[in-house]
Protein backbone atom coordinates (compact mmCIF):
# COMPACT_ATOMS: atom_id res chain seq x y z
CA UNK A 1 0.00 0.00 0.00
CA UNK A 2 2.87 2.34 0.70
CA UNK A 3 4.42 1.65 -2.80
CA UNK A 4 1.21 2.54 -4.65
CA UNK A 5 0.89 5.73 -2.74
CA UNK A 6 4.46 6.60 -3.71
CA UNK A 7 3.90 6.07 -7.49
CA UNK A 8 0.65 8.03 -7.94
CA UNK A 9 2.22 11.53 -8.15
CA UNK A 10 4.40 10.46 -11.14
CA UNK A 11 1.40 9.25 -13.06
CA UNK A 12 -0.35 12.57 -12.56
CA UNK A 13 2.66 14.50 -13.83
CA UNK A 14 2.84 12.25 -16.90
CA UNK A 15 -0.80 12.83 -17.77
CA UNK A 16 -0.41 16.61 -17.50
CA UNK A 17 2.64 16.63 -19.76
CA UNK A 18 0.85 14.57 -22.41
CA UNK A 19 -2.18 16.91 -22.30
CA UNK A 20 -0.05 20.03 -22.75
CA UNK A 21 1.83 18.44 -25.67
CA UNK A 22 -1.40 17.55 -27.49
CA UNK A 23 -2.93 21.01 -26.93
CA UNK A 24 0.13 22.79 -28.30
CA UNK A 25 0.27 20.52 -31.34
CA UNK A 26 -3.42 21.12 -32.21
CA UNK A 27 -3.13 24.90 -31.82
CA UNK A 28 -0.10 25.04 -34.12
CA UNK A 29 -1.81 22.92 -36.75
CA UNK A 30 -4.88 25.19 -36.65
CA UNK A 31 -2.81 28.31 -37.16
CA UNK A 32 -1.06 26.86 -40.23
CA UNK A 33 -4.40 25.76 -41.70
CA UNK A 34 -6.00 29.21 -41.28
CA UNK A 35 -2.91 30.98 -42.71
CA UNK A 36 -2.80 28.95 -45.91
CA UNK A 37 -6.60 29.13 -46.39
CA UNK A 38 -6.63 32.97 -46.16
CA UNK A 39 -3.95 33.16 -48.83
CA UNK A 40 -6.34 31.45 -51.20
CA UNK A 41 -9.04 34.21 -50.76
CA UNK A 42 -8.91 36.78 -53.68
CA UNK A 43 -8.60 40.53 -52.85
CA UNK A 44 -11.77 42.70 -53.01
CA UNK A 45 -12.58 44.02 -56.51
CA UNK A 46 -12.56 47.71 -57.47
CA UNK A 47 -16.31 47.52 -58.08
CA UNK A 48 -16.89 46.39 -54.51
CA UNK A 49 -14.80 49.29 -53.22
CA UNK A 50 -16.72 51.83 -55.32
CA UNK A 51 -20.03 50.51 -54.02
CA UNK A 52 -19.22 51.85 -50.54
CA UNK A 53 -18.62 55.48 -51.59
CA UNK A 54 -22.24 56.69 -52.03
CA UNK A 55 -22.87 55.95 -48.36
CA UNK A 56 -20.40 58.68 -47.44
CA UNK A 57 -22.12 61.18 -49.72
CA UNK A 58 -25.55 60.37 -48.34
CA UNK A 59 -24.46 60.85 -44.74
CA UNK A 60 -22.81 64.11 -45.74
CA UNK A 61 -26.19 65.38 -46.96
CA UNK A 62 -28.25 66.44 -43.87
CA UNK A 63 -31.58 65.66 -45.53
CA UNK A 64 -30.48 62.26 -46.76
CA UNK A 65 -28.88 61.48 -43.42
CA UNK A 66 -32.13 62.27 -41.66
CA UNK A 67 -33.94 60.05 -44.14
CA UNK A 68 -31.69 57.16 -43.13
CA UNK A 69 -32.57 57.69 -39.47
CA UNK A 70 -36.29 58.28 -39.79
CA UNK A 71 -37.07 56.45 -43.02
CA UNK A 72 -38.80 59.60 -44.32
CA UNK A 73 -37.10 61.54 -47.16
CA UNK A 74 -36.64 65.25 -46.64
CA UNK A 75 -37.56 65.29 -42.92
CA UNK A 76 -34.43 67.18 -41.91
CA UNK A 77 -35.96 69.92 -39.79
CA UNK A 78 -35.24 68.06 -36.53
CA UNK A 79 -31.53 68.71 -37.23
CA UNK A 80 -31.54 72.45 -38.01
CA UNK A 81 -27.96 72.92 -36.89
CA UNK A 82 -26.80 70.72 -39.78
CA UNK A 83 -28.58 72.76 -42.47
CA UNK A 84 -26.19 75.28 -44.05
CA UNK A 85 -27.53 78.82 -44.10
CA UNK A 86 -28.54 80.01 -47.56
CA UNK A 87 -27.30 83.20 -49.14
CA UNK A 88 -29.63 86.20 -48.88
CA UNK A 89 -30.81 88.87 -51.25
CA UNK A 90 -32.72 92.13 -51.01
CA UNK A 91 -34.70 94.13 -53.57
CA UNK A 92 -35.10 97.83 -52.88
CA UNK A 93 -37.66 98.41 -55.63
CA UNK A 94 -41.26 98.82 -54.43
CA UNK A 95 -43.36 97.63 -57.39
CA UNK A 96 -46.66 98.61 -55.78
CA UNK A 97 -45.71 102.29 -55.74
CA UNK A 98 -46.63 102.46 -59.42
CA UNK A 99 -50.05 100.97 -58.66
CA UNK A 100 -50.67 103.52 -55.89
CA UNK A 101 -49.71 106.41 -58.17
CA UNK A 102 -52.01 105.15 -60.91
CA UNK A 103 -54.85 104.86 -58.39
CA UNK A 104 -54.44 108.48 -57.27
CA UNK A 105 -54.27 109.71 -60.87
CA UNK A 106 -57.46 107.82 -61.74
CA UNK A 107 -59.30 109.30 -58.76
CA UNK A 108 -58.14 112.82 -59.56
CA UNK A 109 -59.17 112.38 -63.19
CA UNK A 110 -62.70 111.28 -62.26
CA UNK A 111 -63.37 113.42 -59.19
CA UNK A 112 -61.28 116.61 -59.34
CA UNK A 113 -63.90 118.54 -61.38
CA UNK A 114 -66.38 118.09 -58.53
CA UNK A 115 -63.78 118.19 -55.72
CA UNK A 116 -60.97 120.59 -56.71
CA UNK A 117 -59.15 120.13 -53.38
CA UNK A 118 -58.66 116.40 -53.98
CA UNK A 119 -55.25 116.65 -55.74
CA UNK A 120 -53.88 118.63 -52.81
CA UNK A 121 -54.92 116.14 -50.13
CA UNK A 122 -53.98 113.06 -52.14
CA UNK A 123 -50.51 114.45 -52.71
CA UNK A 124 -49.67 115.44 -49.15
CA UNK A 125 -48.00 112.98 -46.72
CA UNK A 126 -49.43 112.09 -43.34
CA UNK A 127 -49.87 115.14 -41.13
CA UNK A 128 -47.71 115.26 -38.02
CA UNK A 129 -50.64 116.59 -36.01
CA UNK A 130 -54.45 116.65 -36.36
CA UNK A 131 -55.36 118.49 -39.56
CA UNK A 132 -58.79 120.11 -39.37
CA UNK A 133 -58.74 120.92 -43.10
CA UNK A 134 -58.17 117.29 -44.06
CA UNK A 135 -60.84 116.14 -41.64
CA UNK A 136 -63.31 118.64 -43.08
CA UNK A 137 -62.60 117.41 -46.62
CA UNK A 138 -63.20 113.78 -45.60
CA UNK A 139 -66.61 114.72 -44.21
CA UNK A 140 -67.35 116.68 -47.41
CA UNK A 141 -66.66 113.59 -49.51
CA UNK A 142 -68.81 111.41 -47.29
CA UNK A 143 -71.70 113.87 -47.37
CA UNK A 144 -71.49 113.97 -51.16
CA UNK A 145 -72.06 110.24 -51.42
CA UNK A 146 -75.72 110.64 -50.53
CA UNK A 147 -76.27 113.25 -53.22
CA UNK A 148 -73.82 112.10 -55.88
CA UNK A 149 -74.39 109.82 -58.83
CA UNK A 150 -74.49 106.12 -57.99
CA UNK A 151 -71.65 105.24 -60.34
CA UNK A 152 -69.37 107.73 -58.56
CA UNK A 153 -69.98 106.39 -55.06
CA UNK A 154 -67.23 103.74 -55.00
CA UNK A 155 -64.70 106.27 -56.34
CA UNK A 156 -65.71 108.88 -53.75
CA UNK A 157 -65.52 106.31 -50.96
CA UNK A 158 -62.07 105.24 -52.10
CA UNK A 159 -60.89 108.83 -52.33
CA UNK A 160 -62.23 109.57 -48.85
CA UNK A 161 -60.40 106.51 -47.55
CA UNK A 162 -57.07 107.62 -48.99
CA UNK A 163 -57.48 111.13 -47.58
CA UNK A 164 -58.55 109.85 -44.15
CA UNK A 165 -55.66 107.39 -44.05
CA UNK A 166 -53.30 110.32 -43.59
CA UNK A 167 -55.06 111.35 -40.36
CA UNK A 168 -53.76 110.28 -36.97
CA UNK A 169 -53.84 111.61 -33.45
CA UNK A 170 -50.88 111.43 -31.03
CA UNK A 171 -51.80 109.84 -27.72
CA UNK A 172 -50.52 112.75 -25.61
CA UNK A 173 -53.32 114.90 -27.04
CA UNK A 174 -55.99 112.90 -25.26
CA UNK A 175 -58.82 115.44 -25.39
CA UNK A 176 -58.34 116.11 -29.09
CA UNK A 177 -58.14 112.38 -29.86
CA UNK A 178 -61.40 111.68 -28.01
CA UNK A 179 -63.11 114.44 -29.97
CA UNK A 180 -61.79 113.13 -33.29
CA UNK A 181 -62.84 109.59 -32.45
CA UNK A 182 -66.34 110.79 -31.67
CA UNK A 183 -66.59 112.69 -34.95
CA UNK A 184 -65.31 109.69 -36.91
CA UNK A 185 -67.82 107.42 -35.19
CA UNK A 186 -70.68 109.61 -36.44
CA UNK A 187 -69.59 108.68 -39.99
CA UNK A 188 -69.05 105.00 -39.03
CA UNK A 189 -65.27 105.38 -39.08
CA UNK A 190 -62.96 104.08 -36.38
CA UNK A 191 -59.69 105.21 -34.84
CA UNK A 192 -57.76 102.58 -32.90
CA UNK A 193 -54.82 103.05 -30.57
CA UNK A 194 -51.38 101.72 -31.49
CA UNK A 195 -48.86 101.67 -28.69
CA UNK A 196 -45.99 101.22 -31.12
CA UNK A 197 -47.24 104.12 -33.25
CA UNK A 198 -47.89 106.31 -30.24
CA UNK A 199 -51.36 107.38 -31.24
CA UNK A 200 -54.74 106.64 -32.80
CA UNK A 201 -54.99 105.53 -36.42
CA UNK A 202 -57.79 105.21 -38.96
CA UNK A 203 -58.72 101.59 -39.65
CA UNK A 204 -59.56 101.86 -43.36
CA UNK A 205 -63.30 101.30 -42.88
CA UNK A 206 -64.10 102.95 -46.22
CA UNK A 207 -61.64 100.74 -48.08
CA UNK A 208 -63.39 97.63 -46.75
CA UNK A 209 -66.73 99.17 -47.68
CA UNK A 210 -65.69 99.70 -51.32
CA UNK A 211 -64.63 96.06 -51.68
CA UNK A 212 -67.64 94.64 -49.85
CA UNK A 213 -70.31 96.79 -51.54
CA UNK A 214 -68.83 97.25 -55.02
CA UNK A 215 -66.70 94.15 -55.72
CA UNK A 216 -67.67 93.93 -59.40
CA UNK A 217 -66.56 97.46 -60.26
CA UNK A 218 -63.08 98.57 -61.26
CA UNK A 219 -62.86 100.60 -58.04
CA UNK A 220 -63.86 97.53 -56.06
CA UNK A 221 -61.04 95.52 -57.66
CA UNK A 222 -58.59 98.32 -56.94
CA UNK A 223 -59.72 98.25 -53.31
CA UNK A 224 -59.11 94.49 -53.28
CA UNK A 225 -55.53 95.00 -54.48
CA UNK A 226 -54.89 97.60 -51.75
CA UNK A 227 -56.30 95.27 -49.08
CA UNK A 228 -54.16 92.44 -50.39
CA UNK A 229 -51.02 94.59 -50.25
CA UNK A 230 -51.85 95.49 -46.65
CA UNK A 231 -51.87 91.80 -45.73
CA UNK A 232 -55.66 91.75 -45.49
CA UNK A 233 -55.21 93.45 -42.12
CA UNK A 234 -55.70 97.21 -41.76
CA UNK A 235 -55.23 97.32 -37.98
CA UNK A 236 -51.55 98.39 -38.10
CA UNK A 237 -51.11 96.15 -35.01
CA UNK A 238 -51.10 92.63 -36.54
CA UNK A 239 -54.59 92.07 -35.16
CA UNK A 240 -55.14 89.12 -37.53
CA UNK A 241 -51.88 87.39 -36.66
CA UNK A 242 -48.35 87.22 -37.96
CA UNK A 243 -48.81 84.85 -40.90
CA UNK A 244 -50.51 87.18 -43.35
CA UNK A 245 -49.00 85.37 -46.33
CA UNK A 246 -51.42 82.45 -45.93
CA UNK A 247 -54.46 84.72 -46.27
CA UNK A 248 -52.90 86.52 -49.24
CA UNK A 249 -52.38 83.23 -51.04
CA UNK A 250 -55.92 82.08 -50.31
CA UNK A 251 -57.61 85.35 -51.29
CA UNK A 252 -55.36 86.09 -54.23
CA UNK A 253 -55.56 82.68 -55.86
CA UNK A 254 -59.33 82.65 -55.48
CA UNK A 255 -59.55 86.04 -57.21
CA UNK A 256 -57.27 84.94 -60.04
CA UNK A 257 -59.34 81.85 -60.64
CA UNK A 258 -62.68 83.65 -60.59
CA UNK A 259 -61.59 86.74 -62.57
CA UNK A 260 -59.10 85.68 -65.24
CA UNK A 261 -59.59 88.87 -67.29
CA UNK A 262 -59.27 91.42 -64.48
CA UNK A 263 -57.39 94.58 -65.42
CA UNK A 264 -55.48 94.25 -62.15
CA UNK A 265 -54.40 90.65 -62.60
CA UNK A 266 -50.68 91.50 -62.81
CA UNK A 267 -50.72 93.24 -59.42
CA UNK A 268 -52.42 90.26 -57.79
CA UNK A 269 -50.03 87.79 -59.44
CA UNK A 270 -47.16 89.82 -58.01
CA UNK A 271 -48.60 89.92 -54.47
CA UNK A 272 -49.35 86.19 -54.42
CA UNK A 273 -45.82 85.54 -55.69
CA UNK A 274 -44.44 87.66 -52.85
CA UNK A 275 -46.53 85.68 -50.36
CA UNK A 276 -45.09 82.39 -51.60
CA UNK A 277 -41.56 83.85 -51.57
CA UNK A 278 -42.10 84.85 -47.95
CA UNK A 279 -43.17 81.30 -47.08
CA UNK A 280 -39.96 79.98 -48.63
CA UNK A 281 -37.79 82.52 -46.79
CA UNK A 282 -39.46 81.86 -43.43
CA UNK A 283 -38.68 78.14 -43.74
CA UNK A 284 -34.96 78.93 -44.02
CA UNK A 285 -34.52 81.48 -41.24
CA UNK A 286 -31.47 80.83 -39.05
CA UNK A 287 -30.60 81.52 -35.44
CA UNK A 288 -28.41 84.49 -36.38
CA UNK A 289 -31.15 86.20 -38.39
CA UNK A 290 -32.66 89.51 -37.16
CA UNK A 291 -36.01 87.69 -37.37
CA UNK A 292 -34.89 84.75 -35.22
CA UNK A 293 -36.90 85.94 -32.21
CA UNK A 294 -40.09 85.97 -34.25
CA UNK A 295 -39.74 83.07 -36.68
CA UNK A 296 -39.70 79.34 -36.02
CA UNK A 297 -38.61 77.89 -39.40
CA UNK A 298 -39.97 74.44 -38.52
CA UNK A 299 -43.50 75.88 -38.80
CA UNK A 300 -42.94 76.61 -42.48
CA UNK A 301 -40.81 73.70 -43.69
CA UNK A 302 -43.72 71.66 -44.98
CA UNK A 303 -44.59 72.91 -48.45
CA UNK A 304 -41.68 75.38 -48.58
CA UNK A 305 -40.06 73.97 -51.72
CA UNK A 306 -43.41 73.96 -53.51
CA UNK A 307 -43.88 77.58 -52.35
CA UNK A 308 -40.56 78.56 -53.93
CA UNK A 309 -41.54 76.99 -57.25
CA UNK A 310 -44.98 78.60 -57.17
CA UNK A 311 -43.43 82.00 -56.46
CA UNK A 312 -41.22 81.63 -59.53
CA UNK A 313 -44.24 80.62 -61.61
CA UNK A 314 -46.28 83.65 -60.51
CA UNK A 315 -43.43 86.07 -61.17
CA UNK A 316 -42.93 84.56 -64.63
CA UNK A 317 -46.60 85.23 -65.35
CA UNK A 318 -46.11 88.84 -64.23
CA UNK A 319 -43.31 89.25 -66.79
CA UNK A 320 -45.50 87.82 -69.56
CA UNK A 321 -48.55 89.90 -68.66
CA UNK A 322 -47.00 93.26 -67.76
CA UNK A 323 -43.61 93.36 -69.42
CA UNK A 324 -43.03 97.12 -69.37
CA UNK A 325 -43.99 97.82 -65.76
CA UNK A 326 -42.38 98.01 -62.34
CA UNK A 327 -44.07 94.67 -61.63
CA UNK A 328 -41.98 93.00 -64.34
CA UNK A 329 -38.82 94.84 -63.24
CA UNK A 330 -39.28 93.45 -59.75
CA UNK A 331 -40.01 89.96 -61.11
CA UNK A 332 -36.82 90.02 -63.20
CA UNK A 333 -34.83 90.70 -60.02
CA UNK A 334 -36.40 88.11 -57.76
CA UNK A 335 -36.71 85.14 -60.15
CA UNK A 336 -32.93 84.43 -60.44
CA UNK A 337 -32.52 84.62 -56.65
CA UNK A 338 -35.35 82.17 -56.06
CA UNK A 339 -33.96 79.80 -58.67
CA UNK A 340 -30.67 79.80 -56.73
CA UNK A 341 -32.67 79.01 -53.58
CA UNK A 342 -31.67 82.27 -51.92
CA UNK A 343 -33.83 83.86 -49.22
CA UNK A 344 -34.88 87.44 -48.63
CA UNK A 345 -33.50 89.78 -45.99
CA UNK A 346 -36.89 91.44 -45.67
CA UNK A 347 -40.22 90.22 -46.93
CA UNK A 348 -43.92 91.04 -47.07
CA UNK A 349 -46.87 89.48 -45.34
CA UNK A 350 -45.27 88.46 -42.06
CA UNK A 351 -46.49 90.96 -39.52
CA UNK A 352 -44.39 91.95 -36.50
CA UNK A 353 -45.70 94.63 -34.16
CA UNK A 354 -42.67 95.33 -32.01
Amino acid sequence: MQLLAHRNPWKIVFVIVVFLFLTTTLSTAGWFYRYFRLREVPPPSAQALRATRPVTRIVGDPQAAMALVTGTPGKSRSLPEQIPSRSRFEISLDPMQEFQEDLRKALVHDLAPAFPELPKFLGEPMAQSPDSGRERFVYQLLDAIENGQADQRPAILLAADLVANEIWCPSENKERCNQLRSQFAQHKLTLEYSELGGGFYYQRDLLWRVWQQYPETDWGERAFVVLLELGWDTSKTCAKGHEQFREIIRRGESFLQQRPTSAHRAAILLLVGQAYATWWSLSNETADSPMADYVDPKRYTEGAEQARLKAISYFEQVVQLAAETKFAEYAHQIIPALRKQQIQNTYKFFCVND
